[in-house]
């Protein structure tokens, strides 16, 4: 598996495979680019695939930067510019999504559309945002989330990993629930919860307005981490922003629902290649 050097000279891994325009495909908080494997087999049969594992997670070095959503940013703007990448399609899953919209402003150049799955653009719930995680989840509760995950990290998985499938997955699928919390117990749990405090402290409401790229934003219909609203606001602040909900799916819906969210990526895809659909001219 190649590696990218990042500004600090950390390792970080990626897949790359396919030919064609480039789509690059980046995981969420404490899984891999492991967690894109199917994914990226069927789509790399009509474009060349990018699946980097980012820094601090299970198969790439950590590095002396700080362990945030800028620092994650820094790192996927730095690998789009050193392999020179153009007319991307670039897909981020739950932290991924916050990592891509962080990014934007260096981005937006090399972009032809962004794929947002399952992410809201404020962690924390308040008097005047209720589409935070779900449970209410608020500010008074990231102190203890943190202690959580640094006290017994596997503990921490194991609940909840299975709250990222919806009912009707984890009953269909039980066997890849159970893949993905060993996955994900595979990752350091003080560098997740450094990731975590800095996921929980970002609020992209202001900034969706901003990002004038085609967007598409995925909700799994049965999610319980984050709820529809959260999503649908994603999708409406987003000046070219579209709403597709995935029946049968929760906060994985390229791994519980594969063939549904599959589609619903080819047709964005295509759609963004279709010069009469595009602005700024034609994509390298």
């Amino acid at each position: 598996m190649p590696v990218c050097a990042l500004n600090d000279g950390t390792a970080m891994a990626y897949a790359d495979t396919g030919a064609g325009a480039p789509l690059l495909l980046v995981h969420g908080w404490a899984a891999h680019g492991g967690f894109f494997a199917d994914l990226s087999q069927r789509l790399s049969q009509s474009n060349r695939v990018l699946v980097p594992t980012l820094r601090g997670h299970h198969g790439s070095g950590h590095g002396a930067a700080p362990l945030s959503i800028e620092t994650l940013a820094d790192d996927i703007a730095h690998f789009l510019e050193t392999l020179d990448l153009r007319g991307v399609t670039a897909l981020g899953w739950s932290m991924g999504a916050m990592a891509l919209w962080q990014a934007y402003p260096r981005l937006a150049g090399r972009l032809s559309g962004l794929i947002v799955e399952e992410m809201a653009p404020r962690l924390t719930n308040d008097g005047g945002w209720s589409f935070g995680i779900a449970g209410n989840y608020r500010a008074e509760d990231i102190a203890v989330t943190l202690s959580e995950i640094r006290a017994d990290w596997p503990a921490y998985v194991s609940r909840f990993a299975p709250r990222m499938f919806a009912p009707s997955a984890r009953a269909r699928t039980p066997e890849l629930v159970e893949w993905a919390g060993a996955e994900m117990a595979k990752a350091d749990p003080e560098a997740m919860a450094q990731f975590w405090g800095s996921m929980a402290a970002q609020d992209f409401r202001g900034r969706l307005s901003s990002i004038t790229t085609p967007m598409l934003v995925m909700q799994g219909a049965e999610s319980q981490v984050y709820p529809e609203g959260a999503t649908a606001f994603v999708a409406n602040a987003a000046p070219l922003g579209a709403h597709a909900i995935i029946p049968g799916a929760g906060h994985v819906p390229h791994l519980e629902a594969p063939e549904a969210f599959f589609q619903q990526v080819e047709a964005f895809v295509r759609n963004q290649r279709r010069p009469e659909l595009r602005s700024g001219g034609a994509v390298p």
